[in-house]
């Protein structure tokens, strides 16, 4: 545990010094994708489940972290895949709570049993976890789970790692994004083949 805390304080910092980090685009107008040379690492693709129209009503992206950058960059490049009617954060979310006036129905969003009962008044919905985390020296590790909220189970689960050179948008987590929306549109997802893994 204590290691996992210095893993996020150091991966911050490091962030804090690197300004092409966490920056937020636009996906590009005739390839709806992240503008990126970069695929997800080979074996990224842990689980892949069909993707259902139901979940382009409302995505809630579920950070733990404390960084406000970290959550506004998750939130605003989940927007900008355009995929889904709305992308909420905690504070989002709770806000349709209150809109719905289910205060008395739903206790917490922070939780899957809190956010299964919120579905059941609202619809069915996604659930987005991103993690990130430094591995030592230039690596870092990136991953996005998909949760169904209905079921409270996992429907996608991509994992890729980079090495910060110069920034980890286009390395680390556009490759991500993009397998995002090749699941949503039902395309197989790009990751690298045996021949091209990464050294780490």
């Amino acid at each position: 545990m204590k290691r996992n805390l210095y893993a996020v304080f150091v991966f911050f910092g490091l962030l804090s010094g690197c300004s092409t980090t966490l920056k937020p685009t636009t996906v590009g107008s005739t390839t709806g994708e992240f503008k990126t040379n970069h695929k997800i690492s080979y074996g990224g693709v842990k689980l892949n489940e069909d993707y259902k129209e139901e979940y382009s009503k409302l995505v809630f992206i579920k950070t733990d972290e404390k960084s406000k950058k970290y959550n506004e960059f998750f939130l605003k490049s989940v927007e900008n895949t355009k995929k889904f009617e709305k992308v909420v954060d905690v504070k989002g979310m709770e806000m349709i709570v209150f809109e719905k006036d289910l205060t008395d129905k739903v206790s917490s969003v922070s939780d899957l049993i809190g956010l299964h009962n919120l579905q059941k008044h609202i619809g069915n919905f996604l659930i987005i976890e991103p993690y990130v985390e430094w591995k030592g020296g230039y690596n870092y590790v990136a991953s996005i789970k998909a949760i169904d909220a209905k079921s409270a189970k996992e429907v996608l689960h991509l994992e890729n790692s980079a090495f910060n050179w110069d920034g980890l948008d286009q390395p680390l987590f556009f490759p991500l994004f993009n397998g995002l929306i090749q699941w949503v549109e039902g395309r197989e997802i790009n990751q690298e083949n045996k021949k091209t893994k990464k050294k780490s």
